[in-house]
């Protein structure tokens, strides 16, 4: 492997989808997974349909079933919200398998049983040690670029001291469905006593869906899970759990050494929507923009437009972490007609075609807008 060639570490959508991009463009790419077998366990993800623009086809094989509309839960309101264009509940299991068949063919080579262990830069290149278990011998691997694509518990970016993102933790569990409850249909829950983010139930089926919700940490998600499904009688039959890295302005996507650069991709480089900790089509888009930078010799139009949308995530969630149960009360009063027009039109991942137009749509969100940056400006203090 030599000065051109590019290394990728980890086998995550984002790096499988990086690498698939670059060998198509004639880059010679391999790709190390610590894993002995390739595929992540289960979880049930749900994202939206700007998935087949980013990847330029429909992942038809790791989608489970169609959402047509959302129900939304405060204290003491409810509304539901119809989809333009239906929601993907895939299982990230296959979507893995997916892009790694294309990867492969493109000619990517992938390396399973490898960890990272450390980074060495000099104006040659860069020179990676990877710890194989199954040898139990250190391989060196010499490359031009390095695409950081390991999660959110990343060596690569531990390595180039950029691990430094806030992280949340998500505990899911798979259920009977409810009667009542839509095929078509996920239901989001606002309970601020437990959890600034939110409760979810995602069908798979129409006998089957996952009931999950985001939290601080893993135990605090644990216990305040298991008190919602007894609250709401559901029964536990598989849980799921992981860790997710939280996208932060500050942080930069790539990093150059030497000369030579490191990116970071998905969870890595926390390229995650804080808003509702979604971070496929945002992980896949990081990737893209990676793929584009190489191609063109520098960061490009990709890059600034994934980074807008972002960073707007980031404030949309500094200001609902200051709401109450009476302000989600009180937003949800607010989704008129108009604005549910404007809620069809653009999806969770073009907040930024969508965030000026529901403030034009419903002037009122301005001032339940400026109470929470009151609220955040009171916290400074």
């Amino acid at each position: 492997m030599g000065e051109g060639d590019v290394a990728v570490i980890g086998a995550s959508t984002a790096g499988l989808f990086a690498a698939y991009l670059l060998a198509r463009h004639g880059f010679r790419v391999r790709l190390f997974d610590q894993r002995q077998k390739l595929g992540p366990p289960q979880r049930t993800l749900i994202v939206t349909n700007r998935i087949n623009q980013v990847l330029g086809f429909t992942p038809h094989e790791a989608v489970v079933n169609h959402i047509q509309e959302i129900e939304l839960l405060s204290q003491n309101r409810r509304m539901v919200v119809k989809l333009g264009a239906p929601d993907l509940v895939l299982e990230r299991e296959r979507l893995v398998q997916l892009l790694a068949g294309r990867a492969q063919q493109e000619g990517v080579e992938i390396e399973l049983g490898y960890s990272f262990l450390e980074l060495e830069a000099s104006p040659d290149g860069l020179s990676l040690a990877l710890y194989n278990r199954g040898t139990d011998r250190v391989k060196e691997v010499k490359a031009g670029v390095l695409i950081g694509a390991d999660g959110v518990w990343s060596q690569v970016a531990r390595a180039v001291g950029r691990d430094d993102h806030s992280r949340v933790a998500i505990w899911q569990v798979r259920v009977a469905l409810p009667p009542g409850a839509g095929e078509h249909t996920v239901r989001v829950w606002f309970h601020k006593e437990s959890t600034q983010f939110f409760y979810w139930l995602i069908p798979e089926s129409k006998h089957r869906g996952v009931v999950g919700l985001v939290c601080e940490d893993q135990e605090k998600a644990k216990g305040n899970l298991e008190q919602f499904l007894d609250a709401y009688g559901f029964e536990a039959l598989e849980f799921q759990a992981a860790d997710v890295a939280l996208y932060h302005p500050d942080l930069p996507a790539s990093i150059q050494l030497e000369g030579s650069e490191v990116f970071l991709v998905g969870d890595a480089g926390g390229q995650v929507k804080v808003t509702t900790v979604g971070g496929v089509v945002t992980g896949l888009r990081g990737a893209r923009a990676v793929a584009g930078a190489l191609f063109q010799k520098g960061m490009g139009r990709e890059f600034r437009a994934l980074r807008r949308e972002l960073d707007l995530h980031f404030l949309m969630r500094s200001l609902l972490n200051r709401f109450s149960d009476s302000d989600y009360d009180h937003l949800l009063d607010l989704v008129s007609n108009r604005t549910e027009g404007v809620l069809q039109t653009y999806t969770r991942d073009e907040l930024g075609g969508a965030f000026f137009k529901l403030l034009l749509a419903q002037p009122r969100l301005v001032l339940l807008t400026a109470r929470s940056l009151i609220r955040i400006g009171e916290g400074k203090r």
